[in-house]
């Protein structure tokens, strides 16, 4: 078992694909990540000997190393499996795969309860780029740029100008209603195939567009472009000279899990 806290650990975990994903952004955007206790899981072993700390964590992702195609699908379709069940499942399709165990500083929301998935691509020194799908989506389908809803593309001089009152003169893109409904009907579907009712899909994923509230672009801009100006010549340092993040939001507030660059073979 390893441990992020752990800094011997912690130099292992980079060796696997969604977990350096993970420690990148806890390590240059520690107030956007909501992951606490991240934990690798590598063996059957480690779940007899540390049971009751195991017990303690609630969320769970796959994963594998990076020196292998990532064959590892991310989305958790094992609804009531237990992280053993999961594990054994992972374990059979690739001896190197391994269970990323965490907790979240926040009570997760369901699915189809979230404001937005917005995913922000960075090209340092150059320009910000973001994805974003509107309420009962998440950052599944901007992460795999299978839709988007609205899209920004902001210049990096103009980043120490941006406020909430100039914001949408960035947007170059707005779903209509026609495009809205077909990937809210895609939506429903792929929901209603991983568990979740769909008579309360359907009356949870708005039948019209709703534009991403005004109170998740200020967490944006101050938690995350502001931020990534001043950052930017330690990015710089270690190379980060593009990367992307991605994730939802819970409540009021952005939460992605992830930053990955091009080292980052895998999806």
């Amino acid at each position: 078992m390893l441990l992020f806290n752990k800094k011997d650990d912690r130099i292992k975990m980079n060796n696997y694909y969604r977990t350096s994903d993970m420690i990148k952004l806890l390590k240059y955007f520690p107030e956007l990540s909501p992951i606490e206790n991240l934990t690798v899981i590598e063996s059957e072993k480690d779940f007899e000997d540390n049971k009751d700390y195991i017990n303690t964590l609630k969320n769970n992702r796959v994963d594998t190393l990076k020196t292998k195609i990532n064959s590892m699908n991310s989305d958790n379709k094992g609804i009531g499996e237990s992280f053993i069940e999961i594990f054994k499942s992972i374990k059979s399709k690739d001896e190197d795969a391994v269970l990323v165990l965490f907790n979240t500083m926040n009570e997760p929301s369901e699915r189809y309860q979230r404001y937005a998935g917005i995913s922000i691509g960075v090209e340092l020194g150059e320009y910000v780029k973001i994805d974003a799908v509107g309420k009962g989506f998440d950052g599944r389908e901007v992460s795999k740029n299978m839709y988007t809803h609205e899209r920004y593309d902001i210049p990096w001089f103009e980043l120490r100008n941006i406020t909430i009152e100039n914001f949408k003169k960035y947007r170059t893109y707005l779903t209509s209603q026609e495009e809205y409904e077909k990937t809210r009907e895609e939506r429903i579907n792929y929901l209603t195939n991983i568990g979740f009712s769909k008579e309360v899909v359907e009356i949870e994923v708005p039948k019209k567009y709703m534009e991403i509230p005004d109170f998740i672009w200020m967490d944006i801009i101050k938690n995350f472009l502001k931020v990534l100006e001043k950052e930017e010549d330690i990015l710089r340092m270690d190379g980060l000279l593009n990367f992307a993040i991605s994730g939802h939001t819970e409540g009021k507030k952005y939460m992605p899990w992830q930053l990955f660059d091009k080292s980052r073979a895998g999806v």
